[in-house]
Parts: C-alpha cells; sequence; structure tokens
C-alpha cells in the first residue's frame, strides 16, 4: 500500500491535472494523402488525451481553460503555433490517428455543431466514465453522438466506413475514487466499474453503426509524471502501475470475448518502453522522465501556463519540447505522441485494412 502521506500527494495532483482544459516533427513532416470517397470518417470519445478543443475560450487563463494559452500549442506549426484547446504542445493523439487514415488532423470538436466529412471529436479533457460537473462523460459523449445521428447532423451514410477512437486514458476515474484506506479488493471492483462503462460505449458506438472501434489501454499511471515526482522522477510508482495493470486486464478480458470488431491500442506497453528506456527507437527524444513545462513553485497544485496576480510566470519552460516525452505532468509533447502513434501505426493499418499513408 502507498504511503498516505505520498497517496494524498498523488490525489491532490491528480484532481488539480485531470479536471483540465477541459492544453515540426516526424508525423507532421510526411506527405499528405489527398482524402477519397473510401476513406474513414474519424469519432473521438474520450479525454484530454484526444480533446482537439472542445472546451470554450475563456478570457481568463484558469487551470480549465490553460489549453487556449500559450505556452501551450508553440510547436504546432499547422495551427501558426498557436494554443487551440489541445493539452499539449502541439498536436495530441487524435490528430496523429487522423494522419495515419490520411486526414490532416483530428475531426472538429462537437461544441461547432457542424457535418464534417472527416467526422467528429467529443472528448473533452476532464472527462472520464462517471458523470460530473467538470465535463461530458464517456455516456454523455455517446448520447451527443446519438443525438447529432438522430438530428440529421452526422449522416448514417457517414458510418459505412467509420472508425471510432474511444480513449479514456489519464486515470481520473480512480484517482478521484482512491485514498490511503482503499484497498486492492476495492480497487479491483472500482476497475470493475470503470471497464464495464468503457464497454458499454464500445457496444452503443458498435449499436449506432460506426464500423470499427479503437480502443485506448490504461499507460502505466505510476510513470507519469505526476507520480514520479515523488522519486525526484528517479523511477515510476508501483501502486500507480499495479492500477494500471488491473484495469487493462479487465477491459482486455471484456473486449476479447465481445463480438465487436474492437482493437486495444496498449499505451502501457509503449511508454512504459519508452520512459524506462529512457529513449525512443527512431525519434529525437532524449527527456523521457521529467515534463517540459511545470509549476516550479507549487509542483503538486500549480499547472503549466500559470501566472501570478502581476502576469509573472510561475511555471518553467524547456527549450526543446521536441527532445521531452512529456508536456506536463501527464501529457506527452507533439513528439511524444509521434513516437507512440508511430509504434501503433503498422498494427492500426492492418486493423483497418488501409495501405500506409506515407509510403
Amino acid at each position: 500500500m502507498m504511503k498516505s502521506t505520498k497517496l494524498v500527494r498523488c490525489v491532490a495532483a491528480a484532481i488539480c491535472f485531470l479536471l483540465l482544459a477541459d492544453g515540426v516533427h516526424h508525423a507532421v513532416a510526411r506527405p499528405h494523402r489527398e482524402r477519397h470517397t473510401d476513406d474513414y470518417t474519424m469519432f473521438v470519445f474520450g479525454d484530454s488525451f484526444v480533446d482537439a478543443g472542445n472546451r470554450p475560450r475563456t478570457s481568463e487563463k484558469t487551470v480549465l481553460s490553460r489549453a487556449w494559452f500559450y505556452p501551450y500549442g508553440m510547436s504546432d506549426s499547422s495551427h501558426r503555433n498557436r494554443a487551440t484547446g489541445r493539452v499539449s504542445d502541439g498536436l495530441v493523439q487524435s490528430d496523429i490517428l487522423a494522419k495515419i487514415l490520411g486526414q490532416d488532423e483530428s475531426p472538429p470538436p462537437s461544441r461547432v455543431r457542424r457535418s464534417n466529412p472527416s467526422g467528429v471529436n467529443f472528448a473533452v479533457g476532464g472527462s472520464g466514465v462517471f458523470d460530473s460537473a467538470e465535463a461530458p462523460s464517456l455516456r454523455q459523449q455517446v448520447d451527443q453522438f446519438k443525438s447529432l445521428l438522430d438530428n440529421g447532423i452526422i449522416d448514417h451514410g457517414d458510418l459505412q466506413r467509420s472508425v471510432a477512437l474511444v480513449a479514456v486514458s489519464t486515470g481520473r476515474d480512480y484517482f478521484q475514487r482512491i485514498n490511503q484506506e482503499t484497498g486492492s479488493g476495492d480497487m479491483r471492483r472500482l476497475s470493475g466499474q470503470v471497464t464495464d462503462e468503457i464497454v458499454d460505449a464500445v457496444t452503443r458506438i458498435k449499436g449506432l453503426g460506426v464500423g470499427k472501434v479503437l480502443v485506448n489501454l490504461l499507460p502505466p499511471l505510476g510513470c507519469l509524471p505526476w507520480q514520479s515526482i515523488a522519486s525526484n522522477y528517479d523511477h515510476c510508482d508501483g501502486q500507480g502501475n499495479m492500477l494500471a495493470g488491473m484495469h487493462n486486464s479487465a477491459l482486455r478480458g471484456k473486449l476479447e470475448s465481445s463480438p465487436y470488431d474492437v482493437y486495444m491500442l496498449d499505451l502501457y506497453t509503449i511508454f512504459a518502453d519508452i520512459v524506462q528506456s529512457n529513449s525512443a527507437s527512431g525519434s529525437r527524444l532524449q527527456e523521457t522522465h521529467t515534463p517540459c513545462c511545470a509549476n516550479q513553485q507549487d509542483p503538486i497544485n500549480g499547472y503549466c501556463g500559470q501566472e501570478d496576480d502581476n502576469g509573472r510566470e510561475q511555471y518553467s519552460l524547456c527549450d526543446n519540447p521536441d527532445t521531452f516525452f512529456f508536456w506536463d505532468y501527464i501529457h506527452p509533447t507533439q513528439a511524444g505522441w509521434e513516437a507512440v502513434m508511430e509504434r501503433l501505426e503498422g498494427s492500426i493499418e492492418e486493423f483497418l485494412e488501409i495501405q500506409s499513408s506515407w509510403s
């Protein structure tokens, strides 16, 4: 069991950073492929790993709206190096998947409520499977999808060749519900509830007519900087990784026994390999433990981009985000996501039966 003081720090960090925004590399440099009528239409559900700007921009920077302000977006040349509501220095997982499908970037956020041939992104930073006041849950996002279908904003014909990405990946549902008294039995029951909700969402998405579904497994939560900070980023936290492993085992068992055409994206293995090997093969990543952007004044409760009442920066920023795997205490940089998705690209193309977009 994690020591109580360490767990309290982890829970405090989780609540602060998982209720967030909601925040020119190898994949960006790849040649663009023209979109054809047989290309996939893409629908995205989940949290800040895949949110492409569903939280409205506000006039003042807060922990919830920070992804609309500098330094977020600073590496995103496709958007003039400006913040777009993505919780990263640039593009996020949904953007890189879209590139694999031959698109320029993630489908537009659902808040614009208009039809787009590339699809719709329903994901919102801070979301999880349980209802909350901060962001629509996974179930509510699927409700939004159904509503757009029912109202004809999304045409049922767009589903003939479609793929959904379901990404509940930051561990928010767990770290808002555990404390120093939580035992392994309670953790296992909680993972059963969380994974049941994910499977239910997949079932509903398939029932609405989406052809194929990609589902994120949890990354090694103990290797995310908000947990490894307890050891000065020296090693991953075993308790966090055990929790992620418990979740992934339950989700694998349920999805593998389902009748649906689903492929699980093993973020756990890829994140762990990159972090623990201190590099990513074929990439320029050099720092895989510490975040590029961090609040040095208050590393537990502060956030990347935070300023004091006089506008003074309360955070530190690395010189070269493209050499860092982590952007902040939870989220990868654009370069980090490119390294992760490069390892998944071949298996995704095989699952979707598409030829490489970059050959």
